[in-house]
C-alpha cells in the first residue's frame, strides 16, 4: 500500500509539484492511508452465535420494527457494547494468607453485620478462593460467627 502511495505521489508531484510542497502531499497521503487502514481494522469482525428465548427474540424484533434499531444484529452489538462498558476491571491483590486473614478481620470489624465472603473479596481485592478458605477457617476457630438467616 505504501509503495502504491509513493508511485501515486511521484505522479502527482510531476503534475502538481509547482503548487504544493512535497511535505504537504506526503502528509495528506499518509493521513488518508492511516484512516483507511484504521477503518479496515475496525471492520474486521468475528461472529458469535446467540440463542434467545422466544419472548426475548420477539422483543428484539419489535424494537427493530419500531425503527429503534436497523436490525437484530445492530441491537445485539449495542447490547454487548453497553454491557462491556458497564463492567469494571477487577484486579486481585497478591498477598499471603496471614496478611489476607488480617485484612478480612479488619474489614469485618469496620463493617459490622452480615457480609458475604464474595463481598469481602471484592472490597479487599482478594482472590475468592483464598477469601472463602480464610472465612471458613475463622468460622471454625470461632473468631467470626455465621449470620442468622
Amino acid at each position: 500500500m505504501v509503495e502504491v502511495l509513493w508511485l501515486l505521489l511521484g505522479s502527482f508531484l510531476g503534475f502538481m509539484g509547482r503548487f504544493i510542497s512535497f511535505g504537504t502531499i506526503w502528509y495528506q497521503c499518509e493521513v488518508v492511508w492511516m484512516t483507511q487502514h484504521q477503518k479496515l481494522l475496525e471492520r474486521e469482525t468475528l461472529q458469535l452465535a446467540v440463542r434467545l428465548s422466544k419472548a426475548d427474540y420477539a422483543a428484539v424484533q419489535q424494537l427493530v420494527k419500531a425503527g429503534l434499531y436497523r436490525s437484530s444484529a445492530d441491537f445485539l452489538r449495542e447490547a454487548v457494547r453497553d454491557k462491556l462498558g458497564s463492567l469494571e476491571v477487577v484486579s486481585v491483590r497478591d498477598v499471603d494468607s496471614r496478611k489476607a486473614e488480617r485484612l478480612i478481620e479488619d474489614y469485618l470489624v469496620k463493617h459490622p453485620g452480615p457480609s458475604f465472603a464474595s463481598e469481602i473479596a471484592d472490597a479487599l481485592g482478594l482472590d475468592y478462593g483464598v477469601t472463602f478458605k480464610i472465612v471458613h477457617k475463622l468460622l471454625e476457630e470461632g473468631r467470626v460467627r455465621k449470620a442468622k438467616a
